[in-house]
């Protein structure tokens, strides 16, 4: 949807576009139906999150004396979000644009996107990973629309939505035990031996997923929405561990067509050990060469103060209108995509 003339002459994008704000419309509506607060947060932060592999756009706010003070845009509402739940709040969401620096333009990327977060207290992984599917199933009922499309796949909406591990994953797909690889050392041999690169900074992260998005990724979702639960421990900082196996964390991701579409957590909310791994996750970031700021200290206040156990989930609307309307790509379902505004 390069520009209005396109969308004006162009029934097909002008469809899509159509599909895209009924989309929103039944969000907000099934939200609302299940007795959830709709909620609105800062866009500009002066303390993003510390996401070792996420690039906040940095930009530059000047005071009435044009004193320069550096803010961020945010890569999610997160923190902001759970500061309500800190206040009182059992059920919100957020609708909303988020941005991400050292994104592709197109495909399945846009520096800028739509997300909707929400989250329960009480509440649990399980919770939302039931929501989504809820939540899918119901704007699939509205608009007549029983298979999601993504490139050649056609995913039934009717069928009941697959939960597997990661674990389970390593060994369909690797034929190894990955509790035998939960350490970089082991995880470094068994990258090389698969044959891919190593180098010599690789944290823990980037070798599962040179495995991962390899091997894995484009098997996940092919005959029904598939969420990826349980994920090594060290690589899900706001998750709380797996009470069955500490190894793991109360992470899952939601996959159709082999593309990610949501990420969420068990919460953790005990403030020491949140800003112990948020500190971990500024040490990795120094590592990796990329800016660094202070851990918000509001955001360890609000989890001090008292958060009932919770669950929470990042939705991308984009490409949940990508599935709903089998557009080709990304820049076919927002309006003047950043890919489209450099033509």
């Amino acid at each position: 949807m390069s520009n209005w003339s396109e969308l004006k002459d162009n029934p097909r994008l002008k469809e899509i576009y159509e599909t895209r704000l009924q989309i929103l419309r039944l969000i907000r509506e099934f939200f609302w139906s299940e007795n959830f607060v709709e909620a609105e947060t800062p866009i500009a932060l002066r303390l993003p999150g510390q996401e070792p592999y996420l690039n906040p756009m940095p930009i530059e706010f000047l005071d009435s004396r044009l004193e320069s003070h550096r803010f961020y845009l945010r890569t999610s509402p997160e923190y902001a979000l759970k500061k309500l739940l800190a206040t009182g709040y059992e059920k919100i969401f957020e609708i909303g644009k988020c941005f991400r620096n050292e994104e592709n333009f197109g495909g399945a990327h846009n520096p800028e996107f739509t997300m909707i977060e929400w989250y329960r207290a009480p509440g649990t992984y399980v919770d939302f990973m039931d929501d989504t599917e809820k939540l899918f199933k119901y704007v699939g009922e509205k608009l007549s629309i029983t298979k999601l499309k993504y490139k050649e796949y056609k995913i039934d909406l009717a069928l009941p939505w697959q939960r597997i591990s990661v674990k389970d994953l390593w060994q369909r797909y690797i034929g190894v035990n990955l509790d035998n690889y939960l350490e970089l050392p082991p995880l470094r041999k068994l990258t090389s031996d698969l044959g891919y690169q190593v180098n010599d900074n690789d944290a823990y992260e980037d070798l599962f997923y040179k495995i991962f998005l390899n091997k894995i990724e484009s098997k996940l979702g092919i005959e029904t929405p598939t969420f990826v639960c349980d994920y090594p421990a060290q690589m899900c900082s706001l998750s709380q561990k797996c009470q069955k196996n500490p190894r793991y964390a109360e992470r899952a991701e939601l996959y159709v067509g082999g593309l990610e579409i949501a990420n969420g957590f068990g919460e953790l909310v005990d403030a020491a050990v949140q800003r112990e791994n948020l500190e971990k996750d500024k040490a990795l970031r120094a590592h990796l060469n990329r800016p660094t700021w202070q851990v918000d200290p509001g955001f360890i206040s609000a989890l001090e103060s008292g958060i009932k156990p919770a669950g929470g989930i990042a939705l991308g609307v984009d490409r949940m209108v990508l599935l709903f309307t089998g557009a080709r790509d990304i820049n076919e379902v927002i309006f003047q995509s950043a890919k489209d505004q450099l033509n």
